[in-house]
């Protein structure tokens, strides 16, 4: 009887309209906290811990918080936010920064069965065969021009035109629109003290969240940072990157590519 209720098209129906007026309510709960105070848009690249910095502030500051990787349709909040920045109105943009090839192994085992073709739990491959999707099948280059096909696209902040400083963190404003971008591995309370100055907030504490020690993948995702090695040609074109040479001083980068680099 309620196997046959929930394939029915007035059930189907009913649980559409549910969805539907959610989504209604939520937008008009956000589009009411954009006059209360200057929304933050949480906009970066994904595997930056971009998630539990945007679930606190979201449960913590008064305004509108928004949370994306990119300005699409299919991200609602991302449009509101940047159509109001585009009316001149004030916003402010938390971006992070994480080395590219730590940041796309990361996503690598995120996004397991797009890249493998199959769920983590039913795969049973070689390390080799992991490798070969890895550098196969991931646009790196993703990574290496977010900021050039984000930040400077929509907002028109270019973050290569000032030194990165060696503390990890850097403020750009361009006429409505305040931009901070800090390191990934920047301990938590420094981060909560730049986000607490940015916006002129001072209750703001991290709450962790999406941690990869908590995934299935864990134990294969540790085992893949220690024993797979990388070709050279994919190492030049990552650690001579605008991007990676930027953001991050000589010695780091070096010290990553030792690590990825089969010794000779």
């Amino acid at each position: 009887m309620i196997k046959h209720l929930k394939s029915s098209h007035a059930y189907k129906s009913f649980r559409l309209f549910g969805k539907n007026l959610r989504k209604t309510i939520k937008r008009y709960t956000f589009r009411r906290k954009l006059e209360k105070n200057v929304p933050v848009f949480i906009f970066q690249m994904g595997k930056v811990a971009s998630s539990s910095i945007f679930s606190s502030l979201k449960n913590q500051y008064t305004g509108a918080v928004g949370h994306a990787h990119h300005i699409g349709e299919d991200n609602w909040m991302s449009m509101e936010l940047h159509h109001w920045s585009l009316n001149n109105k004030p916003i402010k943009i938390i971006s992070l920064i994480r080395e590219p090839i730590g940041r796309d192994v990361s996503a690598f085992f995120q996004l397991f069965e797009d890249y493998t073709g199959s769920l983590f739990k039913d795969s049973n491959h070689t390390t080799d065969e992991l490798r070969s999707f890895f550098l196969n099948n991931i646009d790196h280059n993703k990574t290496l021009s977010w900021f050039d096909d984000n930040i400077k696209t929509h907002f028109g902040i270019d973050v290569y035109s000032e030194p990165f400083p060696e503390d990890g963190h850097l403020t750009l404003s361009r006429k409505n629109i305040s931009l901070l971008v800090l390191r990934f591995d920047l301990d938590d309370s420094k981060k909560e003290s730049l986000i607490r100055d940015f916006l002129g907030f001072q209750e703001f504490k991290i709450k962790r969240r999406n941690l990869s020690s908590k995934k299935n993948y864990y134990n294969t995702y540790k085992d893949f940072q220690t024993n797979v090695k990388l070709p050279d040609e994919y190492l030049d074109k990552i650690c001579n990157s605008k991007y990676f040479t930027h953001f991050f001083p000589k010695d780091e980068i070096t010290k990553v590519r030792s690590k990825w680099e089969t010794k000779k």
